[in-house]
């Protein structure tokens, strides 16, 4: 009987999340992206060093709707590797700069300047574009890129963007997906048990991970925190799960917002959702509500904005269709949440597993489920205890191998008594 409620809650759900997902206009958004990678509005003026970003941004949310067809890869490609700072000696950091704003040649020699050097940020992104486009990466200079990695990293084992640059949780998550992206088997290339510290020192007494230790928790902090810890293998060692998930589940109001006390933002519908994903409770996440917001802040003209009334910019855009993506709504990709790129994408690159028939098939059953087990609840006994056990004037709800949908409930069920297993 719970297994058949379970089972119909699902399926209407699905229904649900179709229906509102044909009332966003997916076709307007692509040709916001391919306007932009042709003309950027004079608001983007100071990312000109930032260039590579919001090619990434434009390219990534193209693949998400599924319309890389419209664009020209191989020229995409060619001026992705004029940004590859070719290194000057052999052993010398390498990696991507953000854009030709030194007027270096198209086809790069070594690097003329001491200025002109790789960004750790800007190496993520080019690599991201690259295999989003279906490139094989041999025309990477490995070996120079890693340099570069292994060379930010400080005695606390935090990342800097480029030498002398400031240093927090978002270049540890860079050098993290790098060495993945470079096939560094176990990361070899930097310190892991440093970084690792790092980031658990930056978790808070409100169970929520800031940019570095003793910075406010923060939902972006937060996402490239757990990322960095999945791809480095270590996130078991993360002491307070439980309670990092109870801070993600609090900042959903409809949307998402990254801080308490802040309005909602479509972006941490992918910060936040993305973390949630990688420990394990995506399915707290309200998916109805991240849609209703997301469809509240689209542009008529395409693209997505901040939030409702704001105009639309490439990076709300894109991760506000990742937020639903990983909501499960219908018309996306699906999302590898450790590295912000679509599954097809990493499974291409050799990132992710090639899926046989029937995985994939449970694959697009689990993103639409809302699977107790997300919760750490992963013996049948724990849920016929829950089950058996309601606490007077609450009983739990009859969906309950499903999720809980949305934070009151959630918070019922630890007032309940009956608390997630410690991890």
């Amino acid at each position: 009987m719970l297994k058949t409620a379970a089972t119909l809650y699902r399926y209407h759900h699905r229904i649900l999340l179709a229906v509102m997902a044909a009332g966003l206009n997916l076709s307007s958004h692509a040709n916001y992206f391919l306007k932009c990678l042709q003309t950027l509005p004079h608001q983007y003026t100071s990312l000109d060093t930032n260039r590579l970003t919001v090619a990434y941004f434009c390219v990534a949310g193209l693949d998400v709707l599924g319309r890389l067809d419209a664009l020209d890869a191989p020229r995409i490609i060619r001026w992705v590797y004029a940004q590859q700072v070719l290194p000057t000696a052999a052993g010398a950091p390498g990696g991507f700069r953000g854009g030709p704003f030194l007027g270096g040649e198209f086809c790069g020699r070594p690097a003329n300047s001491s200025f002109d050097s790789g960004h750790i940020a800007m190496t993520y992104t080019a690599l991201a574009l690259l295999a989003m486009l279906g490139d094989d990466l041999s025309a990477v200079d490995r070996t120079a890129a890693l340099a570069l990695v292994s060379s930010l990293q400080d005695s606390s084992g935090a990342f800097s963007s480029t030498a002398g640059g400031e240093s927090d949780m978002r270049f540890v998550f860079c050098a993290a997906a790098i060495c993945t992206m470079l096939g560094d088997p176990g990361c070899s290339s930097i310190d892991v048990d440093a970084a690792t510290s790092y980031i658990l020192a930056s978790q808070n007494y409100d169970g929520g991970i800031g940019l570095g230790p003793g910075m406010e928790s923060h939902g972006g902090s937060i996402y490239t925190a757990v990322a960095a810890l999945t791809l480095l293998g270590t996130l078991p060692r993360l002491p307070r799960a439980n309670e990092l998930v109870h801070w993600c589940i609090h900042r959903q109001l409809g949307g998402y917002q990254g801080r308490p006390n802040k309005d909602e933002d479509t972006c941490y519908s992918f910060w936040l959702g993305a973390s949630l994903e990688l420990l394990g409770a995506g399915g707290m996440s309200d998916r109805v509500a991240i849609g209703d917001f997301a469809s509240r802040c689209e542009f008529k003209h395409g693209g997505i904005g901040k939030c409702a009334g704001n105009h639309p910019d490439v990076l709300h855009s894109y991760y506000a269709l990742c937020g639903l993506s990983l909501a499960g709504w219908e018309g996306l990709s699906r999302l590898d949440a450790r590295l912000g790129i679509t599954r097809r994408a990493s499974i291409s690159a050799g990132w992710l597993p090639m899926p046989n028939a029937d995985s994939a098939c449970a694959e697009c059953d689990e993103a639409q489920s809302h699977a107790m087990e997300d919760l750490s609840l992963r013996h049948a006994s724990d849920v016929k205890v829950a089950l058996e056990q309601p606490t007077a004037g609450y009983a739990p709800p009859s969906f309950i191998e499903s999720s809980f949908r949305t934070k009151v409930e959630y918070e019922r069920w630890v007032a309940s008594g009956r608390a997630l297993p410690s991890q």
